[in-house]
Order: C-alpha cells, then sequence, then structure tokens
C-alpha cells in the first residue's frame, strides 16, 4: 500500500464525519476547506512534474502531501506567504530531488537523509511549526556540506580540463617545430614515425614543464635535427663517442612519455646504430617496434566532440553559439532527456575557446560529459536545451503556484493573480 495523499484523506474524512453525524444528516465540508484540499493536490501535481516518476524524491514528496495539507487547513498563511516554514521546508525538499536527486545514481547519504526527515514530518508534526525550522536547519547545514564537496570536485575536472587544453597546444605547437625540421626530408618510415609521434610528445611536454624558450626544448629540437640527419640516406652512422649518449638520450625522454625501458632502448638503438649487433640482435624486429609506436597512447590523447554539419549551422545556430561565448562559467542549462518531455538541469562548468568543447557537471560537481558549443547551439535552436538562469531564481514551489494560479484563472476566465512573494 502506497503513502496516503489528499486523494485519500478528503473522502476519508467525509467517511469519518458521516459515522458521527445524526441520524438523516449528511455531513459535508465547509467550502474553504474543499478549495484547501484542491489547492493543494494541484500544488503537489505541479511539483512532482519537475521529479522523475520512479526517483526517491516522488516518493518523499507523495509523503508530504498528508502533512501539509494538515497546515494547509489550519493555517491558510501557507499559501500566500512565501516564507511559510512549512512552504520553506516542502520547497526545499522539492528542489533537493529535482536537483540533487535527480540522477541515477542519486546520493546514498542524501537520499537517507531526506528520508528521515520526511519521515519526521510524518511522525512529528502536531500543529507546531517550529518543527519545519528545524527540518529546513537540519537539511540545509546537509545541503551546505555537499555543496562545498561539489565545488571541489568541479574544480578539480575544469583544472583537469584545462590541463588537457594547455596539452593540446602544447602538441600543436611541437608537431609544427617537428614538420619544420623533417619537411622536405625524405624519411623512413620508422624514423618519420617516432617524431610525427613520440619525439612530438616529448617536447610538447618539455613545453609544458619548461617552456619553449629553455635549454631542454633547444636540446630536443637539436636530437630530432640529428634523428633526421642520420636516417638521410647515405649518411654515416653516428660518431661511436656520440652514439651512447645520443642513444640514452632519446631512450630516457620516450621514457618519459610511457614506453618502457626495454622497448625504449630498442627504438632508439635501431634510429641511432641501426647497422650495430646489439640492433640486429634486439628480440623486437623494426617492425614490431613500428607498430608498438604506431598503437602506443598518445600523451593526453582525447576524443574530441564530432563537429555538426555545415547545413547545420543556420544563422539560428551561429546566433547561440555567439551567446554562449559571452556566458560565465556556471551558468545552469535545462536539458530535455527523452520523448516524454523530462528534464534535467546541467552546470556549464567550463569551455574551451580554442576547441569549442564545453564541459558539464551536475549539481554533485560530477563530470556528465563535453560536447561541443555548436551542438549545445542547435540543442537551444531546437528547444531540447534552455538557459535557466533567470527562472532559477523563482523557487521551484513559486513556480509550481503560479502555475496552479494561472489554471484556476483559465477556468474563470480571468487572468491569473499573482503568487504573493
Amino acid at each position: 500500500i502506497g503513502p496516503r495523499t489528499v486523494a485519500h484523506l478528503q473522502p476519508d474524512l467525509l467517511a469519518h464525519l458521516r459515522r458521527s453525524a445524526p441520524a438523516g444528516e449528511s455531513p459535508v465540508l465547509p467550502d474553504e476547506d474543499n478549495d484547501t484540499f484542491d489547492l493543494v493536490g494541484m500544488l503537489f501535481d505541479e511539483l512532482v512534474k519537475d521529479v522523475r516518476p520512479s526517483s526517491p524524491a516522488s516518493t518523499l514528496l507523495t509523503k508530504l502531501q498528508v502533512p501539509l495539507l494538515r497546515v494547509a487547513l489550519s493555517d491558510k498563511r501557507f499559501f500566500n506567504d512565501s516564507h511559510h516554514p512549512a512552504r520553506q521546508m516542502l520547497n526545499a525538499v522539492a528542489e533537493t530531488g529535482a536537483y540533487w536527486l535527480g540522477d541515477d545514481d542519486a546520493d546514498g547519504a542524501l537520499v537517507s537523509k531526506m528520508q528521515g526527515l520526511v519521515d519526521r514530518t510524518l511522525r512529528d508534526f502536531d500543529g507546531d511549526m517550529s518543527l519545519f525550522e528545524s527540518l529546513l536547519k537540519d537539511l540545509s547545514s546537509h545541503l551546505q556540506t555537499i555543496a562545498r564537496k561539489a565545488e571541489v570536485a568541479e574544480r578539480r575536472h575544469v583544472e583537469a580540463a584545462r590541463g588537457k587544453e594547455r596539452l593540446a597546444q602544447a602538441r600543436d605547437r611541437a608537431a609544427d617545430a617537428v614538420k619544420e625540421i623533417t619537411e622536405g626530408s625524405e624519411l623512413p618510415v620508422f624514423t618519420r614515425t617516432l617524431l610525427n609521434q613520440a619525439w612530438t610528445d616529448v617536447m610538447a611536454l618539455t613545453s609544458l614543464r619548461h617552456g619553449e624558450e629553455s635549454p631542454a626544448w633547444t636540446q630536443q629540437l637539436e636530437t630530432a635535427k640529428k634523428l633526421v640527419n642520420l636516417a638521410k640516406p647515405g649518411a654515416a652512422a653516428a660518431a661511436e663517442t656520440e652514439a651512447p649518449a645520443l642513444q640514452k638520450e632519446v631512450a630516457d625522454s620516450l621514457r618519459q612519455v610511457g614506453y618502457h625501458e626495454a622497448e625504449s632502448d630498442a627504438i632508439a638503438k635501431r634510429l641511432i646504430a641501426p647497422t650495430t649487433e646489439a640492433a640486429v640482435d634486439d628480440a623486437a624486429s623494426r617492425t614490431e617496434l613500428l607498430m608498438r609506436m604506431k598503437s602506443a597512447s598518445r600523451l593526453g590523447t582525447t576524443e574530441k566532440p564530432a563537429k555538426p554539419k555545415p547545413e547545420q549551422l543556420t544563422p539560428e545556430v551561429l546566433a547561440r553559439v555567439a551567446q554562449i561565448k559571452t556566458l560565465a562559467f556556471g551558468t545552469w542549462f535545462e536539458f530535455v532527456t527523452n520523448a516524454q518531455g523530462d528534464r534535467v538541469r546541467r552546470r556549464l562548468s567550463w569551455y574551451s575557446p580554442v576547441s569549442g568543447t564545453a564541459m558539464f557537471v551536475n549539481h554533485r560537481g560530477q563530470k556528465i560529459g563535453d560536447q561541443s558549443i555548436e551542438h549545445l547551439a542547435i540543442q537551444m535552436a531546437n528547444g531540447q536545451a534552455r538557459l535557466v538562469e533567470e527562472e532559477a531564481k523563482v523557487s521551484l514551489l513559486d513556480r509550481a503556484w503560479g502555475a496552479v494560479m494561472k489554471t484556476l484563472a483559465g477556468f474563470g476566465g480571468s487572468k491569473p493573480k499573482e503568487a504573493v512573494a
């Protein structure tokens, strides 16, 4: 049996009155109380639209219907006073349920806290409104704690994203430097693959750590030039006095970007002393080493969100792109998640002006995913995403109450009254 709701309570109350009424009399509820039943029912109907039907939040809101009806029946200020303790507590439960418990992986500790709060309301409310003040204070304290944790988690994601962005830029500069050195040279596939992939990563890492004016960057440029010269047809092998140091430098550098000791040594030998007995007798053949270099994980490589087709970039979409680029980090968006119109809020935590990638997190600071600014603009143009920065200033309960008033005004054929703030 599910929790009792307003729909259960009204007929139960009438049945109780009939049992205690004198014979022949048919008791009725006062019109004011009937209106209160209807208003509370409509209010909760609006509130549950912002939570998933099968979520813990939906169950919690259903459980609160009866105690909040008791509040509304005994104190009509509930409808008009936005500072009413019970109203504030109900809004806190609704917003926490809609935003903090809106994901499939809802925070178990928060669910437990919310369940305890609702259970206390059901068990302890005896008409004293101070109970709601106490419950709200308890919930607010818990939410402040997890909000601080969310801020820390979000900062970590942003710092990681910025680090990847810096690495991508460093790799681009390193690739340009290597291209300048190798351009116009007929190089063996082995040497070209090493320079375009592994050595580019080596130089990108040096750029991040020391900068491109550093001796280390200059030294690696010189090493790249030496490798190019050694690979040219007819070039003499490195002098015996120079080869060991050059091999060690290359091998040590490759280990910094993830190569194992044995394969980094083997690659260095193949590059610098390809005719030596050590290289010939190495267990890894030239082909095997080449395949390892081609399949090795690149430093900081991430999959970039797909770009939309040119025909999707309509004037409206391009206007949205320009709008997004003016938004402050931390702006909230609301996304439609399915054909049923379910919505979820996500925070624009960061976006890259270089790659055009936007990163979103949920209320707990957990990264939800990346997408291109163009795709976000397309969603906005199609009504699948919208800004909520202005709407967020109005509480969920006030919006629900405003919807109730609008519905009632539609029934009466008059303009809706403004809900009292």
